[in-house]
């Protein structure tokens, strides 16, 4: 595979990243109302509900005020609130070994699903404000340089040390084509020493046939 098919490919992988990650970040500004609505009314709910059970029922436009005084507090709590994925501390822990654990478990899904609810419209800006980050960044590659590096790569079927890339492509400014290079999916990142890059098999593969999934 010659350069300027290496080449090609980047061009036109970089050019679909590029859209889809447009399509991200105005898919998610355009869920974000959905998903504030959402926790809104959970709140309003809650608050509702809580009212009725009590002697003086809170009145419906002090929920619906309160319920909104909320919404910066969801963005502040998405700052300071970590991402676990229960499924990932659960494979760690093992099967529950008593009653009490179960029912920690569960309580502990009931929790994640609220705050998911919760946080959903602050996290899809985050999402959407990442992928619009990452469209500028793509915007501004070097992509013949980048290719360069890529066409090294995958004319080796072993580590390319740092040091042989610089020399085999002498005009290559290695500071800021690397980090690029080394965000591709693909890319391996080899720190035994020499250190250096290589390509996974799925991404010569896939190179060679022209894919781009």
């Amino acid at each position: 595979m010659n350069f300027e098919a290496v080449k090609a490919w980047y061009t036109e992988s970089v050019r679909r990243r590029i859209r889809n990650c447009g399509l991200a970040g105005v898919f998610g500004i355009i869920l974000m109302p959905f998903a504030l609505t959402l926790a809104v009314t959970l709140i309003f709910a809650v608050l509702h509900g809580f009212g009725h059970r009590r002697e003086e029922s809170m009145s419906v436009s002090t929920a619906v005020w309160i319920s909104l005084a909320v919404i910066p507090l969801m963005f502040i709590g998405n700052r300071f609130t970590p991402r676990q994925s229960l499924l990932d501390k659960w494979a760690g822990d093992g099967p529950p070994d008593s009653l009490g654990e179960r029912y920690k478990r569960r309580a502990e899904v009931y929790v994640a699903v609220i705050l998911w609810i919760l946080f959903a419209g602050p996290r899809l800006i985050d999402w959407s404000i990442d992928s619009f980050r990452e469209r500028t960044r793509l915007k501004n590659l070097d992509v013949h340089s980048c290719s360069a590096v890529l066409w090294l790569l995958l004319s080796r079927y072993k580590k390319v040390p740092y040091e042989d890339i610089q020399t085999a492509i002498p005009w290559l400014d290695m500071e800021a084509t690397i980090p690029h290079v080394m965000a591709i999916p693909g890319v391996v990142t080899l720190n035994t020493h020499p250190q250096g890059l290589s390509l996974t098999q799925d991404m010569r593969d896939m190179m060679r046939a022209g894919n781009y999934d």
